[in-house]
């Protein structure tokens, strides 16, 4: 077993790693997740290897969310798929939610569990089709695949009706096809989240609302030295006197002796990182709103409606922004510009090579008149 130390040491350190986090969604979320995990996983009788595994897992952990708060992109980008269900442990939470069955199709009393169970229906193998919502998301992301996707797309809706003989499958054979089909969709899938988490990854990605800011750094705690310990280094002062200089890094002060300078984890990461720009910042919570959809019902229809995130700029997606007062009156007294007409490929293209076969013909008859 590891030392019941070590696991406070590394459990501290995760949590003082979420406190830096310049997202305070993000911080609630992971702050939950760790303390769940570490109250799940209290170390009692697992064997030691697997102990050992759940702490360098935790370091491993603790190190991204380390990086995260000094502004590495990519870890930050990690800190927040995970946080929004795009990967991790909150997507297979998500998951469960939309497999959930809808509430009409449940029992409403105990006679109809009582029915239900003792009915001949509950003999037979269950159907495995996916319920009317499930099947509605499935199609939607079809269609409106992402492309920033690391999960490929999904190619079928249901198994196959007939087998490459032609024949209709087997009642055991349609178990194992929907078995492996579900295995290979819930793979692919990138399940929705509430409404409100939406909107907020909206207003985030178009700038409607401000960025957090990265949190301040607390400074560490000093501790007064006794007078004693002062008695150690004046013991050493003479000797360490002519040796300071040789050390690399260290100084020598009269009052204390030799200090060896020794550069901690945060002033290393400081060194290597830098807060990243507003603007890179916001294409990444744009490029996790286009992979988030939101799903809702009409309440007349009993309809399913998927919505998911674009992702881009006004300019990128094709629509510009409308001229405001300010900008007219720029422009003011000078005469309308002239719409741009398309430009016809083809036929610049045909235009082109017919000059370039005409110089070419003018140069051969001015060598020809030359030659003669």
């Amino acid at each position: 077993m590891v030392d019941s130390t070590e696991v406070l040491h590394i459990y501290r350190r995760l949590l003082r790693a979420i406190t830096y986090l310049p997202d305070s969604y993000a911080r609630i979320n992971v702050h939950n997740d760790v303390v769940g995990r570490f109250r799940k996983h209290r170390p009692r009788s697992s064997p030691e290897h697997i102990t050992k595994n759940r702490v360098k897992r935790a370091r491993t952990t603790a190190v991204c969310l380390e990086r995260a708060g000094h502004g590495d992109l990519d870890d930050l980008k990690k800190v927040l798929m995970q946080t929004h269900g795009r990967a991790g442990g909150r997507r297979r939470e998500l998951i469960k939610d939309l497999l959930r069955p809808d509430e009409s199709v449940l029992p409403k009393d105990d006679s109809a569990v009582k029915e239900l169970i003792e009915s001949p229906k509950a003999q037979e193998v269950l159907n495995q089709n996916p319920n009317p919502k499930v099947t509605a998301f499935i199609e939607s992301q079809r269609r409106n695949h992402p492309k920033d996707s690391i999960k490929s797309k999904i190619r079928q809706l249901e198994i196959p009706k007939k087998t490459i003989w032609g024949h209709a499958p087997t009642q055991k054979l349609q178990d194992s096809m929907w078995r492996k089909w579900w295995a290979q969709t819930l793979d692919k899938l990138l399940p929705p989240v509430p409404q409100h988490e939406w909107d907020r990854l909206q207003d985030l990605a178009l700038g409607k609302i401000p960025l957090d800011e990265f949190p301040r750094r607390r400074s560490r705690p000093v501790e007064e030295k006794d007078e004693k310990e002062d008695m150690a280094y004046r013991y050493l002062q003479l000797k360490l006197r002519s040796e300071a200089a040789q050390i690399e890094g260290a100084t020598f002060d009269p009052q204390r002796g030799l200090k060896v300078q020794t550069k901690t984890r945060e002033e290393v990461l400081n060194e290597n990182y830098r807060i990243p720009p507003t603007r890179a910042r916001r294409r990444l919570y744009a490029l996790i709103w286009s992979l988030t959809p939101t799903i809702s019902q009409d309440e007349v229809t009993k309809k399913w409606t998927v919505t998911w995130g674009s992702g881009k700029s006004l300019i990128a997606s094709g629509t510009l922004t409308q001229p405001s007062t300010s900008d007219m009156e720029l422009f003011e007294g000078l005469p309308s510009l002239p719409e741009l007409q398309p430009v016809d490929r083809e036929k610049s293209v045909r235009e082109r090579r017919e000059r370039q076969a005409a110089r070419q013909a003018r140069l051969l008859k001015e060598t020809m008149a030359t030659n003669v």
